[in-house]
């Protein structure tokens, strides 16, 4: 169920009244774990056995490790929830890659091997409520989280359908804590939901499709466009990507507040990052704290020496691009990212300490410089995934870098605007160190730019509204 569907216009009121309606903490949580459920199922009923199956492993597990007499058999129950929860992700999303990669190597050795006829669907959110049950029993082994006794608290925890498609990752150590006693909503909540909602509407409806239809027509035929509408598409490309994930987030916080449950922020406004290790210290900050907690610091993060600490990055952000997607574009962007993060630590620690430097970093100039450069950066990442074949990924990249190409010229008037609207959005907020300026205006004024989000994604907005791009991962 899309977020931006009639349907769940009318699902999200009817939970919410009757969730409020209820007084016993029991049933309170009982129905929105069957309201839950029920948003999961509205994709595909058949595969509910998805979500379910995991949540009893990792709740029967978290049990077990807490009680095991010895270290052994916690660690015995702490590998059966993460063979559950990562084997069902292994199964779903990467079958298909290692198998087509095999035909193609044993085609390389000139063998004949059939190719593949079957098609695996991958279940709605299965990368993210896979990481939240992992965390919840790495926090139990390692003494961070009891575990909990309750499986309609812990089912709930899993499956609370603001974020249980795309994010934010909660962990369980930030969740469990809000439902020891059902949360009041504060009338504070109703209007930050309000907020973060239609904003986050806002930049999915009336920006974030409607940059689609110029990036959808430019990467599927590369050769046709100039090196003008290949810039142009690059941005419009980094626009859609932040306002359609960080929306989802948004309207997902913006549910949350209106159940009483305060969710983590996921955008810190990225484009404002002055080094790449910023810029990922801003986007989807849940899964890079989570990539750090357990995969990183687990891998010796930088305890080991300044190698050790860059082949740990490039190992996690490589892994980190491959959770994003089963193709060797998200290895080579996880790759790239992770080769950018340990070259850019090289060369901090280069710099820090020394006077001339110091004095140089803390000049605008320089700054700019540093902005400029980690955006050209990023984009550059973005083109590796965006494209659909590597020939149309060499010609886009080439024009990005400064490169010509002949073709059409065909930007539409539209796609700088919108693109200036991340823009005006960054620069409003961000830059005044606020999370979201508009919270900051007079109710009156509050009201007016609700009421006018709303207008223009009703009567400029392309229509129908596109499935959310991190729905895939």
């Amino acid at each position: 169920m899309n977020f931006a569907s009639p349907a769940f216009f009318v699902f999200l009121p009817v939970v919410l009244c009757v969730y409020h309606w209820l007084r016993d903490r029991q049933r309170k949580y009982q129905f929105l774990l069957v309201a839950s459920w029920f948003f999961y199922m509205a994709w595909n009923p058949w595969f509910i056995w998805v979500i379910v199956f995991p949540t009893v492993v990792d709740y029967y597990a978290g049990l077990w490790i807490e009680s095991a007499p010895t270290p052994g058999k916690r660690r015995l129950w702490l590998i059966a929830s993460l063979i559950a929860n990562l084997g069902l992700l292994a199964a779903f999303k990467y079958t298909a890659f290692v198998v087509d990669n095999s035909v193609s190597l044993f085609h390389w050795l000139g063998w004949n091997m059939p190719e593949r006829t079957w098609k695996i669907i991958l279940p709605l959110g299965i990368s993210f409520h896979t990481f939240q049950g992992v965390s919840y029993t790495l926090d139990v082994y390692r003494n961070k989280l009891p575990a909990v006794r309750s499986f309609t608290d812990f089912a709930m925890f899993v499956a609370f359908f603001p974020q249980l498609v795309a994010g934010p990752i909660v962990r369980a150590i930030e969740f469990l804590p809000q439902m020891v006693v059902p949360p009041s909503v504060s009338p504070r909540q109703v209007v930050e939901g309000l907020n973060w909602f239609v904003i986050g509407l806002f930049k999915k409806l009336f920006i974030a499709d409607r940059l689609a239809q110029f990036v959808d027509v430019v990467f599927a035929d590369p050769a046709a466009f100039d090196a003008a509408t290949h810039r142009w598409a690059v941005l419009a490309y980094a626009a859609q990507i932040y306002c359609d994930f960080s929306g989802y987030s948004d309207m997902a916080i913006g549910c949350a507040k209106w159940f009483g449950f305060e969710l983590p922020i996921n955008f810190n406004f990225p484009y404002l990052a002055t080094s790449i290790a910023d810029l990922w210290k801003r986007w989807h900050i849940t899964l890079s704290t989570w990539m750090r907690d357990y995969l990183y610091i687990s891998l010796g993060g930088s305890r080991l020496g300044t190698g050790r600490a860059a082949v740990n990055l490039v190992a996690t952000m490589t892994l980190c691009g491959l959770w994003h997607g089963a193709s060797w574009n998200y290895v080579l962007w996880g790759f790239y990212n992770g080769v950018l993060l340990a070259g850019h630590r090289l060369y901090d620690q280069a710099l820090t300490g020394r006077a001339w430097a110091d004095r140089l970093r803390s000049g605008f100039g320089y700054t700019f410089v540093c902005w400029a450069v980690t955006l050209f950066q990023f984009c550059v990442g973005l083109i590796f995934v965006r494209s659909q074949s590597w020939d149309g990924c060499a010609r886009v990249l080439q024009s990005f870098a400064g490169g010509s190409a002949t073709g059409t010229s065909a930007v539409p008037m539209w796609a700088p605007l919108l693109i200036g609207l991340v823009v005006i959005g960054h620069a409003f907020s961000g830059l005044r160190g606020l999370r979201c300026g508009v919270l900051k205006l007079p109710s009156v004024v509050r009201a007016v730019a609700y009421v006018g989000a709303v207008a223009l994604v009703v009567v400029l907005g392309p229509g129908s509204g596109k499935a959310f791009i991190y729905f895939q991962f």
